[in-house]
């Protein structure tokens, strides 16, 4: 029989993969942001007008975004992503390989944290799966109440979906600074990555994302708050492996399975 434990331990891992993609969150522009300091020298800035003063995302910077955004879900992807943080001082570290058939609305999120903690979260396209590698038990939830965004900037399975409503996330976050945008390569692919510094009134110290220039798979996603009693909230989210090869049986959920969304559960 399922051990309350087992039921509780992935309960856990959820708000700690919602902890580590908080980028999300700190990207909506409430409370301190983290993110992880600027790595790769940039080029070709494109400055927002008025010497780089004014707030907003410039209508070339704008263009450029959407029709990069244009290739967004075309293919499978398969990527490795590291993951810092410091929040209070507090660093967290994880990788997290994210699959994604979008062809069928699928995705998978397999995190395996410093400490020693794993699991996954599966959506089939139907419904969400919490899976904890330690108790070999998944939690099946609806997919509409899944609390952990897809992606930074990706709120839920139906912004994954919609390259325009990815965009319009991406940009309505950046229009709180001031916009640039600059070529870097990142995980051996060449990328596009738009930067704003001074969000929200300075909310955030910069805010930054990052798109593969050929497949508009995101690469990179970062926050940096500004520095408060001599301590400094960061996130950082990039990949560091990219592909399309995607296994048959990956939205599969590995373990047994507990529905929560059954009448007696």
């Amino acid at each position: 029989m399922t051990s309350l434990n087992s039921l509780l331990r992935p309960q856990r891992l959820l708000v700690l993969a919602a902890a580590l993609l908080a980028v999300a969150a700190f990207a909506c522009g409430g409370g301190e942001a983290p993110d992880g300091p600027s790595q790769a020298t940039t080029k070709s800035p494109i400055t927002t007008p008025g010497q780089g003063a004014q707030v907003g995302v410039p209508a070339e910077v704008e263009d450029e975004l959407r029709g990069i955004l244009r290739q967004w879900g075309t293919r499978d992807a398969r990527v490795a992503y590291r993951i810092n943080t410091v929040s209070f001082g507090v660093e967290e570290q994880a990788d997290l390989l994210f699959q994604w058939r979008p062809s069928l609305r699928q995705w998978r999120m397999d995190i395996a944290m410093a400490g020693g903690e794993s699991g996954s979260i599966i959506s089939d396209g139907r419904n969400l799966y919490l899976c904890d590698d330690a108790e070999h038990v998944c939690l099946k939830f609806r997919e509409e109440e899944s609390p952990v965004a897809p992606l930074p900037f990706v709120e839920d399975s139906q912004t994954l979906a919609d390259p325009s409503l990815v965009a319009d996330a991406v940009l309505g976050r950046l229009s709180k600074g001031r916009t640039s945008v600059s070529s870097r390569t990142i995980a051996n692919l060449p990328a596009r990555c738009f930067t704003s510094m001074g969000v929200g009134g300075g909310t955030l110290e910069k805010l930054e994302v990052c798109f593969a220039v050929d497949t508009a798979l995101m690469l990179r996603a970062e926050a940096l708050a500004p520095a408060r009693d001599g301590r400094q909230d960061r996130s950082l989210f990039e990949a560091t492996q990219v592909g399309s090869d995607v296994p048959a049986d990956a939205f599969q959920p590995p373990y047994e399975v507990v529905d929560t969304t059954a009448p007696d559960s």
